[in-house]
């Protein structure tokens, strides 16, 4: 009988962390709701795109894959490099539909942008001469970071983040 209670006393003490792992295992339902958004890219409103294009494409080595023209210039873009995806979009274009509801919304403020990096200091290297609002520094979460306005007047977050 001893033996029995042994059995079921350390049944019962293993019973909570057995449902919680049987909770996370069975409970795919997080998971699969995580699997429906495939990728984020942000649109960032701009007076101009070709700033911006020169930017990334010169400093990081971003490559064009959508270009669509406006008028005589570039009305919206989509940069890539690797699996980091940019868009911009002149204001002008996103405002020639009136009836859209987000026409009014893409000239309320700068965008800001954070972009995790492994060396910081080859990221500052390829930002000389350009509008740095602050240079390398640590941050509370252990981080070293530098942020740049860049040439379409968004905030951009470049962050070493520290060894996981």
């Amino acid at each position: 009988m001893e033996q029995k209670s042994k059995f079921t006393l350390a049944v019962l003490s293993a019973l909570p962390f057995i449902l919680v792992w049987a909770a996370i295992s069975a409970g795919g339902s997080g998971k699969d709701k995580r699997r429906m958004i495939n990728r984020s890219t942000p649109i960032l409103h701009v007076k101009k795109v070709e700033p911006s294009v020169q930017f990334w494409t010169e400093r990081f080595g971003f490559k064009t894959t959508i270009q669509v023209p406006e008028d005589d210039h570039i009305g919206f873009v989509a940069l890539e490099s690797g699996t980091i995806e940019l868009m911009y979009q002149t204001y002008a274009g996103m405002k020639a539909d009136a009836a859209n509801p987000l026409a009014q919304l893409a000239d309320q403020g700068p965008s800001f942008v954070f972009m995790e990096v492994s060396d910081i200091n080859a990221v500052a290297e390829a930002l000389k001469g350009t509008q740095v609002v602050q240079g390398i520094h640590d941050t509370a979460y252990g981080a070293k970071e530098i942020i740049v306005k860049e040439p379409g007047g968004h905030i951009v977050i470049f962050s070493q983040l520290p060894q996981r």
